[in-house]
C-alpha cells in the first residue's frame, strides 16, 4: 500500500512530461548575416623611377665652329618618325601602356592600351541559430541541510529546445532520488 502514492506521483510526472514535450514544435528562427568584401591584392610592386639623360651643350666652345654643318642629317632626323612605348601602370589592378609616334617634334599618333584586371568579390553568409533552440545537458552537485539531516547530491539537468528544464538528482548520503521540472517565466517588456 505504501507504493501506491509513489506510483501515482511517477505516473503523473510521466503524463506531465509527455504533455509538455509532445506538442507541435515551434520552428527556431535563424538570423542570417551577409558580408560582402572586395579583396584587393596588396603585393607591393617595384616603382621604376626614370632619370632623364642629361645632354650638355657646349655653346661657348670655338673648336666646333670650324666643323661643317650637316643640314641633310638634321632635316632627316627632324622628318623621321620615332616610335615610343611607355608603360604607365603594371600591377595587379591594371596594365596601362601608351604608344606614341613622333615626327617633326609633334605627336602624330597615340595609341593607349588598357587592361583592367577583375577584383575578387567574396560573399560570406553567416547563419546564426538562437541558443534557446538547442538541447543542453548539465551536470552538477548540490548540498543542503534540514533540521535533522545533511544532504549531498549529484544532479543532471536537461534543457529541451522549447526551453523546458528537467532535473534528476541522487542524494548519496540519504540514498534518495529527486526529479524536478522547471517552467520558464516570461515577463512582458514595456
Amino acid at each position: 500500500m505504501k507504493q501506491v502514492p509513489w506510483s501515482i506521483i511517477v505516473a503523473l510526472l510521466v503524463i506531465i512530461f509527455l504533455q509538455r514535450e509532445c506538442k507541435h514544435e515551434t520552428p527556431c528562427t535563424k538570423e542570417t548575416e551577409t558580408h560582402i568584401d572586395t579583396i584587393h591584392d596588396t603585393v607591393p610592386y617595384p616603382v621604376l623611377r626614370y632619370l632623364p639623360k642629361l645632354i650638355y651643350k657646349d655653346t661657348g666652345s670655338v673648336r666646333w665652329r670650324s666643323q661643317p654643318v650637316d643640314t641633310p642629317a638634321i632635316l632627316s632626323a627632324f622628318f623621321a618618325r620615332y616610335f615610343y612605348k611607355d608603360t604607365l601602370l603594371n600591377d595587379t589592378n591594371a596594365l596601362i601602356v601608351v604608344s606614341d609616334t613622333i615626327s617633326r617634334n609633334q605627336i602624330i599618333y597615340r595609341s593607349p592600351f588598357l587592361r583592367i584586371y577583375p577584383h575578387i568579390i567574396r560573399q560570406t553568409t553567416y547563419i546564426k541559430q538562437k541558443a534557446s533552440c538547442r538541447r543542453k545537458l548539465f551536470f552538477g552537485i548540490g548540498a543542503g541541510r534540514n533540521f535533522n539531516r545533511f544532504g549531498l547530491s549529484a544532479s543532471l539537468l536537461y534543457t529541451t529546445k522549447k526551453e523546458h528544464v528537467y532535473s534528476f538528482s541522487y542524494d548519496v548520503l540519504n540514498k534518495s532520488f529527486y526529479v524536478s521540472m522547471y517552467w520558464k517565466i516570461k515577463f512582458s517588456h514595456r
